[in-house]
C-alpha cells in the first residue's frame, strides 16, 4: 500500500481487537482473549508492534479513531457471538480508513466465498493464525500479494488451518494489552480442540481432534506470568477439557502446587462431571494445587435430556461431583442450566427445577448456578438437526439474541414460555439461596473464604453478588476481618483468656445501624467498643465476663463486632 509512510512501515503497528455488541459487564470483557494475545506475542516477536484490545463496539471504533494515523493492519478475532458486529465495522472501516483490515477467529471455520463481500476486509484468514497472520502481514510490509494457508480469495476456497505443535510459539504476555492494567485474573489455556461431541457446543462439534500442549509448556508459561504479576492472580484455566488427562492433569497439579511456594494465585478449570466420578481422588489433588473453583457441565436434571446432548454424565453423575467437592471443602461449584433446550417441556422444567434445588441443599453456600438458553452455534447437532431434539429455530443465526433471550420453541413450549421460564428457575434458586442464608444453614467458614476470594482474588461468586454484598455492615466486618487478618477474631476463634481480655472492636459506624434493634446491653457493649476489654465493659456493666457471653455472641453473629489483643 503505497499510502503507508517509511516510519510506520519500519515496525508496523497491529491492533488486534475482540468486540461483542453494546452491553457492557459481560464475560467476554472480563476474560482476556488469549487468541489476540497469544498472535500480539508473534507478531512482536517478528518485527511489528501489536496490542491487543477488548471491548463494547462503541468502545472498538472510538479507539481504532484516535489509533487510526498510525496503523497498519486491524485484526478482529470473529466469533457466532459478534459476527454482525464485526461486519459493520469492517466494512466501514474500509470506507473510510487506509490501513488493512483482516478477519478471523472461530467464525471463519464456516465463511464462504460470499462472505468476502458481507465483510469487505483485505483478508479473511481461517484457522490458528500464530502463522498464517505473521505470513500475511509481512507480505503486505513487502509490498507482495501472497496467498497464504486459510486464507479466503474471491476465487478460492480455504481449508481451516489447525496447529498441532504449540510450543514453538511464543506465550501471551498481559503487557501487549492496549493500555493495560493489571487485574487479578489471568487466563491460561492448556489444549485446543475437544474429543466431546455434545449436541450444543461449538468446540466440540466442530474440533478436528483435541490438540493438548505439554505440562511443562503450560507450567513454564504461567510461572513466566506470575513473575511479571505484582499482586495475588486468579489463574483461569479457559479450555473445557482440563480433566481430559489424568496424567497430564496430575503432572499439571504437582506443578501448581509447587508454584504456589513462591507464587499468590488461586485458579479455576471446567471439569467434566464423567471424568470426575471416575477419578474422585483428584478432586483433593485439585484443591490441594490451588483450585478454588470449578464449572462443570450440568445442563438439564433429566437423563434423557442429557443423553441426547451427548453429555456423556448423568443427573447422578453430577450430584456425586457435587456431594465429592462439598465434602472436600471446595469453595465454589458452577454449573449452567440449558432452558428450553431438547425436548423442553413443563414436566422437564419441572424436573430440573426440582434437581437444582435438591443439589443447593446438598451443599449450601457452594453452589453457583447460571442459566442460558440453547444458542444455534454452526457446526453443531442442534444447529444442523434442531427437530432430533424437539426444537424449532425461530432465529437460526440469534440476530434477536445478546444471550437474553430466547430464539427457539419446543414441541411443547413457546418462545415466551420459554424466556419465563429461565425466569421461575433463577427465582427459585435465589430464593433457595436466600433461605439457606437466613435459616444460618452455610457455615461461616465458607461466607469468609468467599469474601477472602473476592478481596484477594477478585472471584465473585453467586451467593456473594446476591446476597452478602447487599449487607453493607456484612462486607465491612469481613473487609476488616481479611484486611487485619490475625489481629482481628471472631467470637468463636477466641480462647477461654480472650473471653475475659480481648478487647471489643466495633466494625460499621453507627450511622449504619437502628438503634431499636438492640438491648440495652448491647448497645452499652457497642459504645465502648474500641476502649474497653470484655473484663472492663462486664465491670462497667456490674456483671462478670460470662455473663456477657450471649450478647457478645448475638452482636458477633450479626457482623457488628470483632475482637483484638490491643485498643
Amino acid at each position: 500500500m503505497d499510502f503507508i509512510p517509511e516510519t510506520i512501515s519500519s515496525k508496523p503497528e497491529v491492533l488486534l481487537i475482540y468486540t461483542q455488541r453494546m452491553i457492557r459487564g459481560r464475560t467476554f470483557e472480563m476474560i482476556e482473549n488469549l487468541g489476540i494475545l497469544t498472535l500480539a506475542a508473534q507478531l512482536n516477536a517478528n518485527g511489528f508492534k501489536a496490542k491487543a484490545y477488548t471491548g463494547i463496539t462503541t468502545d472498538v471504533v472510538k479507539t481504532i479513531k484516535n489509533l487510526k494515523d498510525r496503523l497498519f493492519a486491524v485484526c478482529f478475532y470473529c466469533d457466532f457471538d459478534n459476527r454482525s458486529a464485526v461486519a459493520a465495522i469492517c466494512s466501514d472501516l474500509k470506507k473510510h480508513e487506509h490501513f488493512y483490515v483482516v478477519v478471523g477467529g472461530p467464525q471463519t471455520l464456516h465463511m464462504t466465498k460470499k462472505d468476502l463481500k458481507t465483510y469487505q476486509a483485505d483478508a479473511i484468514i481461517k484457522g490458528d493464525g500464530e502463522e498464517t497472520l505473521l505470513a500475511w502481514l509481512s507480505a503486505r510490509v513487502r509490498g507482495e500479494d501472497v496467498l497464504i494457508s486459510g486464507e479466503l480469495r474471491s476465487d478460492e476456497n480455504a481449508d481451516y488451518v489447525y496447529l498441532e505443535d504449540f510450543a514453538k510459539y511464543e506465550w501471551p504476555r498481559n503487557e501487549d494489552v492496549l493500555e493495560f492494567q493489571e487485574r487479578p485474573l489471568l487466563s491460561v489455556i492448556t489444549a485446543r480442540g475437544c474429543p466431546y461431541r455434545c449436541a450444543f457446543c461449538f468446540e466440540g462439534g466442530n474440533s478436528k481432534n483435541l490438540r493438548l500442549r505439554r505440562a511443562e509448556d503450560v507450567l513454564a508459561e504461567i510461572e513466566e506470568r506470575l513473575k511479571r504479576s505484582t499482586r495475588p492472580r486468579y489463574l483461569f484455566f479457559c479450555d473445557d477439557t482440563f480433566t481430559t488427562h489424568p496424567v497430564r492433569l496430575k503432572q499439571i497439579l504437582a506443578g501448581l502446587k509447587a508454584l504456589r511456594e513462591k507464587y499468590d494465585f488461586v485458579w479455576f478449570c471446567e471439569g467434566h462431571p464423567g471424568f470426575l466420578v471416575k477419578h474422585p481422588e483428584l478432586i483433593r489433588e485439585m484443591i490441594d494445587s490451588g483450585m478454588v473453583r470449578m464449572q462443570i457441565g450440568m445442563e438439564s436434571g433429566v437423563a434423557d435430556v442429557l443423553r441426547a446432548y451427548g453429555k456423556q454424565a448423568s443427573p447422578a453423575d453430577i450430584k456425586k461431583v457435587v456431594e465429592l467437592c462439598y465434602a472436600e471443602g471446595l469453595p465454589q461449584l458452577t454449573g449452567n442450566y440449558i432452558i428450553g433446550g431438547a425436548f423442553e417441556s413443563p414436566a422437564t422444567l419441572a424436573e430440573t427445577t426440582k434437581t437444582v434445588l435438591a443439589l443447593l441443599e446438598l451443599a449450601p453456600g457452594m453452589l453457583d448456578i447460571s442459566t442460558t438458553f440453547i444458542m444455534p452455534l454452526p457446526g453443531t447437532e442442534i444447529y444442523q438437526h434442531p427437530e432430533k431434539f424437539g426444537i424449532t429455530l425461530e432465529d437460526r443465526e440469534c440476530l434477536t439474541n445478546l444471550e437474553d433471550f430466547p430464539v427457539n420453541h419446543t414441541e411443547a413450549l413457546s418462545l415466551p414460555e420459554i424466556c419465563m421460564a429461565r425466569s421461575r428457575l433463577i427465582t427459585a434458586v435465589s430464593n433457595k439461596m436466600k433461605q439457606q442464608f437466613k435459616e444460618g444453614l452455610i457455615p461461616k467458614t465458607r461466607i469468609y473464604t468467599d469474601f477472602k476470594l473476592a478481596f484477594n482474588y477478585g472471584i465473585a461468586a453467586g451467593y456473594l453478588k446476591f446476597i452478602y454484598a447487599k449487607d453493607p455492615i456484612m462486607v465491612a466486618y469481613y473487609q476488616k476481618l481479611i484486611e487485619y487478618q490475625g489481629l482481628l477474631k471472631e467470637w468463636h476463634e477466641l480462647s477461654e483468656w480472650e473471653k475475659n481480655n480481648a478487647v471489643i472492636q466495633m466494625i460499621p459506624d453507627f450511622s449504619l445501624l437502628d438503634i431499636n434493634g438492640f438491648s440495652p446491653v448491647e448497645l452499652d457493649i457497642l459504645a465502648g467498643a474500641g476502649r474497653f476489654t470484655i473484663a472492663e465493659t462486664a465491670a462497667r456493666l456490674n456483671c462478670t465476663p460470662a455473663d456477657l457471653n450471649i450478647p457478645l455472641k448475638s452482636l458477633s453473629d450479626r457482623y457488628l463486632i470483632l475482637f483484638s489483643a490491643f485498643i
